[in-house]
């Protein structure tokens, strides 16, 4: 019993100790500076090492920034692929009407160690009080950028290919390879003047191919547009 809570009393150091800051930096002799926060020079065992220190709160609000792009991001390559196989399963492209299943995306943050109290402050207000472990901070936000990394990727290869797979379509069915972009001149004033929208859907490309043809495009029913589609 005695050595079991002398192991307990053991690893409830250890894991006290594992929350605690230690020191990171080597002690070099400064040879140079690069900036204001890295370091060139030798340290003890003789070997020559470049050493930055940042901030922790420059560290953590650039990470806080780069996972707020890149979520954003995620999610406009998600909807850009919904929409190329929205296009691809369009029955005027020879599409089957059926939408290729594309997964919901899980990019929540971990929020199992933050503890959240609701409380009054010692200015007297009640507010909710949130606290975590700067380290648990940063590694979790460490986490969260390379899960949103490595989702990013998977979902921009797929988008990739998407496109290029309706491109052949689109050429085939008379359509340039690439959506239509919007078209006009600057005026004297420096005002743009559009002469012509960009392509929204794929009703806004046979439209554009129509008016291009020479047909006014309140003129073309839906069933020329399948008609035209399918030459």
């Amino acid at each position: 019993m005695k050595t079991l809570l002398l192991c307990i009393l053991a690893l409830g150091i250890s894991a006290c100790a594992s929350n605690k800051l230690k020191p990171v930096d080597e002690k070099l002799d400064i040879k140079a500076k690069l900036g204001d926060s890295t370091e060139i020079g030798v340290n003890e065992s003789g070997e020559i090492i470049t050493q930055e220190s940042v901030a922790v709160e420059d560290e953590l609000r650039k990470l806080s920034w780069f996972n707020y792009e890149a979520a954003r991001k995620l999610t406009a390559e998600r909807d850009d692929l919904v929409r190329c196989r929205t296009d691809l399963a369009d029955p005027r492209l020879n599409g089957n009407k059926k939408l290729e299943a594309i997964p919901e995306l899980e990019i929540s943050k971990d929020l199992s160690k933050v503890q959240q109290k609701l409380g009054i402050t010692e200015s007297g207000r009640i507010k909710v009080v949130k606290k975590e472990l700067l380290n648990d901070r940063y590694e979790k936000e460490i986490r969260y950028k390379e899960s949103l990394e490595n989702l990013l990727k998977v979902v921009s290869d797929k988008r990739v290919d998407c496109e290029r797979e309706l491109g052949y379509v689109r050429v085939q069915h008379g359509l340039p390879s690439e959506r239509y972009t919007a078209q006009g001149y600057y005026g004297p004033q420096g005002n743009f003047v559009q002469t012509r929208p960009g392509e929204r859907n794929l009703d806004d490309a046979l439209k554009i191919r129509a008016t291009e043809a020479g047909k006014h495009p309140a003129s073309v029913t839906p069933a020329e547009q399948t008609e035209d589609a399918n030459e």
